[in-house]
């Protein structure tokens, strides 16, 4: 922990302690620790293979660590299955539902929490005008290009405005004009 300017020392939003991941005898990630602060931006970096889309699984929950601990906001999360950690996660394949619409794949987590429908359509409206897809809502996944997909991947990420949000390579499907205007949204947020 570091002290800010004013001395009081901070605790980090999110604390990784010795997390070790194995896949039988493959050692994935060995005591990788870190803290980050609320609002840092942080990117991980490396060649194909070596973690960094397992750490961030980790980090969710979608697959359990093998040992060592994640922390959110001063909270064990290390046990807590997916659904109930405060994350949004944008993967590289879009994993958008594909027999919902594209309101309906925005909408998904909102509904989850039971928010009232009028909530639910103007956050997705919002979202899809965010992303520049506000025409889209009523088309399915395969009617979008890959660039547009992972538009609205991301969207779903926002939709519940999550403490975390986990991007793995979320705007490499996307041409060089929009990369540069979703890059600038994200770091709004």
């Amino acid at each position: 922990m570091d002290p800010d300017i004013s001395g009081v020392i901070e605790s980090p939003y999110l604390r990784i302690e010795n997390l070790t991941k194995k896949f039988g005898d493959f050692t994935a990630l060995r005591e990788v620790s870190l803290s980050i602060a609320e609002g840092e931006f942080i990117c991980f970096l490396g060649p194909s293979g070596c973690g960094k889309t397992t750490l961030l699984r980790a980090i969710a929950g979608l697959d359990i660590q093998t040992s060592g601990e994640v922390w959110q906001a001063g909270r064990n999360i290390s046990a807590l299955p997916a659904s109930e950690r405060d994350f949004g996660i944008v993967f590289q394949s879009y994993a958008l539902f594909p027999n919902l619409k594209i309101f309906k794949n925005v909408a998904y987590g909102l509904e989850n929490k039971k928010l009232p429908r009028a909530k639910i359509k103007a956050r997705v409206e919002e979202l899809l005008e965010l992303v520049g897809l506000s025409e889209q809502g009523d088309k399915y996944p395969a009617q979008l290009s890959g660039g547009q997909q992972q538009r609205v991947a991301l969207a779903r990420a926002l939709a519940t405005s999550p403490g975390l949000l986990l991007l793995d390579e979320p705007l490499s499907a996307l041409d060089a004009k929009v990369r540069g205007y979703l890059r600038h949204e994200i770091k709004a947020l």
